[in-house]
């Protein structure tokens, strides 16, 4: 196995942060906060802004500004939550809940009950352009309330705003981030507001984690900040990621005939966390036949170890949650990902991934600047 395994540690991670801003603006929290953040919100700040920069783990800042302004300011390195995939990392932003209470549990969830699997953000068929079902199938199995609504329901006085490419404060490059920060600091009253970010991750899926394109979106965004701070009264800025990446090497069930003939359905969740939903018939072979392939870059286990293990966090289990994990799981350990090909017959062209269990994946960065 893979020395650089690194577990979720969830006494020290990102599910901490919404859950000591949940705690400040006077929000029961549901898991305990992280006392260098709380030691920071007690000052007293106008303004507290999440700034969440997809895929920025700590092993690419290191990587491409060792020495600048984010790690001038860098605070601590955080786990994130697994699998630590944007889908289960932001769902914990939102909610303060650990993946194995909210149940987005990864990009791809198997529903029952209508027999497909279904993109978690975007609610369509995997592999697919359609509409998984008519009806939103994801709001009614794994719909929340979210922290900004408790933290208005708390706190009435408190403003919760989101800046994001999906949200009433439309952002989709770092200038616009700070055209809108610079202006909602500047209104009068108490406020939250999260922002998000969809690069470096979109970069270092295409060109890898070290690229010359990459090095320029983070050194990039961290001039924007640096300078939006220098302008800003009364604010606390909170920086951090969601998780990072490592570069791998890309596989396809389908090039695995006999992995394939096991399923039921396509692989699910993530390539670098997978669910197998297997045949009866197939139950017994099937662990065999995958430690064959693929027993040096993923630890296999069934579903129920999975659910078992605290990897996806503590608390209530969310009631779908052992369902999404199927009948086993496979961690990736290594620098392999295994997906599929769409109905185009396209597959993920990825030169690097993360939602695995190393170290590069899981450790993000801590940011707070006091302006």
């Amino acid at each position: 196995m893979n020395q650089n395994i690194f577990l979720p540690d969830y006494h020290n991670s990102i599910l901490g942060i919404p859950n000591s801003l949940l705690a400040h603006f006077g929000a029961k929290p549901h898991h305990a906060t992280l006392p260098v953040l709380d030691e920071r919100l007690r000052r007293g700040y106008k303004n507290v802004v999440l700034i969440v920069l997809d895929g920025m783990g700590m092993d690419a800042l290191k990587a491409h500004a060792p020495d600048g302004f984010f790690m001038r300011n860098c605070v601590a390195g955080l786990s994130s939550v697994y699998p630590c995939t944007t889908t289960s990392a932001i769902t914990t932003f939102h909610t303060g809940l650990a993946p194995i209470e909210h149940g987005w549990l990864g990009w791809s969830l198997y529903f029952d009950e209508i027999d497909k699997c279904v993109d978690s953000f975007s609610g369509r068929e995997s592999g697919t352009d359609r509409p998984a079902a008519k009806h939103n199938i994801i709001e009614e199995a794994i719909g929340y309330k979210d922290i900004y609504q408790q933290i208005e329901d708390a706190n009435p006085a408190v403003e919760c705003c989101r800046v994001s490419p999906f949200d009433k404060y439309n952002a989709t490059t770092g200038k616009t981030i700070c055209k809108h920060l610079k202006a909602l600091c500047k209104k009068k009253g108490q406020r939250y507001i999260y922002v998000y970010h969809f690069q470096p991750d979109m970069d270092m899926h295409d060109t890898g984690c070290y690229s010359e394109s990459v090095n320029e979106k983070i050194n990039s965004l961290e001039k924007q900040i640096e300078r939006l701070a220098g302008r800003l009264k009364d604010t606390l800025l909170i920086v951090t990621a969601d998780h990072g990446l490592t570069d791998i090497t890309a596989f396809l069930i389908e090039d695995y005939p006999d992995l394939e003939e096991c399923l039921s359905v396509r692989p699910t969740r993530e390539p670098r966390s997978l669910s197998f939903f297997v045949k009866p018939e197939y139950k017994s072979v099937f662990p065999a036949r995958w430690n064959k392939h693929f027993g040096d870059s993923y630890q296999l286990m069934t579903g129920e170890e999975a659910f078992a293990s605290g990897l996806f966090g503590t608390g209530t289990p969310h009631p779908r949650a052992r369902d999404f994990l199927g009948d086993f799981v496979a961690l990736a350990t290594g620098d392999n990902m295994l997906w599929y090909r769409n109905e185009k017959g396209e597959a993920h062209k990825f030169k690097a991934c993360h939602a695995g269990l190393l170290e590069k994946e899981m450790v993000v960065p801590l940011i707070l600047i006091e302006t």
